[in-house]
């Protein structure tokens, strides 16, 4: 092709889900960190209002809704955004905040998106390395913040190591750069109950972005929200188009803030049930695994290629990381206690097999 395009645009790879162009639903799905089950059948009379009543033609609109998250989340209207999933949250921050050329410190490996949009806006991703026992890097974390820095990125839990970030952190960084967004990614914030949120009171420079993806089931209706200080989001409104949302996800949403109890029995379920499981049965048998405060882990089996084949075989999909640090672990989504009992059987089958071909 001839047509010029920016120069940092055409050093990029395009962002490619894996398994593209399988069919993932013949899986049990511990890849992608989604809900392993589908929406609730108690959330079909929503759907079912939503086509009824004709709003698929229409443009969506949010006054309704907005007081409920608001509830839910503990704030006024004013200060949330909805978003196209908290990936367009993503985006919507760092194009309000970076030029290109601009610093934004982040503790890596991290989420891909945030340096993939970093990147498109041409600014320069100070990536601070994670310890070697994958816990946060707070004291190299705070030095790597410097006069180029012009946004600061604490995802918390850390996706894909699954590390927390020790809230005296946060407040340090808030306290230290109050001229600087600090964004916060709390897209687990329903499986961990961690949040920085009471910090906003006394820091109108943080921004907290959540999802209804995990906790929810609705990875596929791409919904997500912003919070922040009511001049902030001001700011980020003239970033966000006004129709971004669909009124499907808005609609289902809503349902589940009414039927909070669906999402809240899934979350203890794979809390208190699923998680606790496959930590003990790892223990037991000498599988090597890094503890995480949210629902996933990293696995660091005899020989991850192998192993991830293998499940896959089985019937079983888990996500191998591509980060140097990581190349030796495959990322496990973590669901009810049934669906773990399935995975320990197949793995554990297939670490012993291992074991007796490479220790005869």
């Amino acid at each position: 092709m001839n047509i010029r395009v920016r120069p940092n645009i055409h050093a990029l790879t395009a962002y490619a889900p894996p398994w593209t162009g399988l069919d993932r639903t013949r899986y049990l799905r511990l890849d992608l960190n989604e809900n392993t089950r589908a929406l609730p059948p108690e959330i079909r009379p929503a759907l079912e209002r939503f086509w009824e009543s004709g709003a698929a033609s229409r443009y969506p609109e949010y006054l309704e809704f907005l007081p409920k998250l608001a509830a839910y989340v503990g704030v006024d209207e004013n200060q949330l955004i909805l978003t196209n999933g908290s990936d367009q949250g993503i985006e919507i921050v760092l194009r309000a905040f970076l030029d290109p050329g601009d610093g934004m410190v982040v503790a890596q490996p991290e989420f891909p998106i945030f340096s993939h949009a970093a990147k498109i806006i041409g600014a320069q991703v100070q990536g601070v390395p994670f310890n070697a026992d994958l816990s946060f890097p707070s004291d190299s974390f705070l030095e790597a913040i410097n006069a180029n820095t012009r946004l600061v990125v604490l995802i918390n839990p850390n996706n894909p190591t699954g590390s927390t970030v020790p809230m005296e952190i946060i407040q340090t960084v808030l306290a230290r750069h109050p001229n600087l967004p600090i964004l916060v990614d709390e897209a687990y914030f329903e499986f961990t109950g961690i949040t920085c949120l009471e910090l906003l009171r006394n820091h109108s420079n943080l921004i907290v972005i959540r999802t209804f993806s995990k906790a929810f089931a609705m990875a596929g209706l791409r919904l997500g929200y912003v919070i922040a200080h009511p001049e902030m989001i001001g700011e980020l409104n003239k970033v966000r188009g006004p129709f971004d949302v669909n009124a499907c996800a808005v609609a289902v949403a809503s349902a589940q803030l009414d039927l909070l109890h669906l999402s809240q029995g899934y979350v203890r379920e794979v809390m208190t049930q699923g998680k606790p499981f496959v930590e003990n049965a790892f223990r037991e048998h000498g599988v090597q695994f890094f503890p995480a405060s949210a629902n996933f882990m990293l696995v660091q089996p005899l020989d991850r290629d192998q192993a991830v084949a293998a499940m896959k075989e089985q019937g079983i999909l888990v996500r191998p990381m591509v980060a140097p640090s990581l190349l030796k672990t495959f990322r496990l989504t973590l669901g009810p206690l049934e669906e773990m009992e399935k995975f320990i059987t197949k793995f554990l089958l297939y670490t012993n097999k291992l074991k007796e071909r490479v220790y005869p």
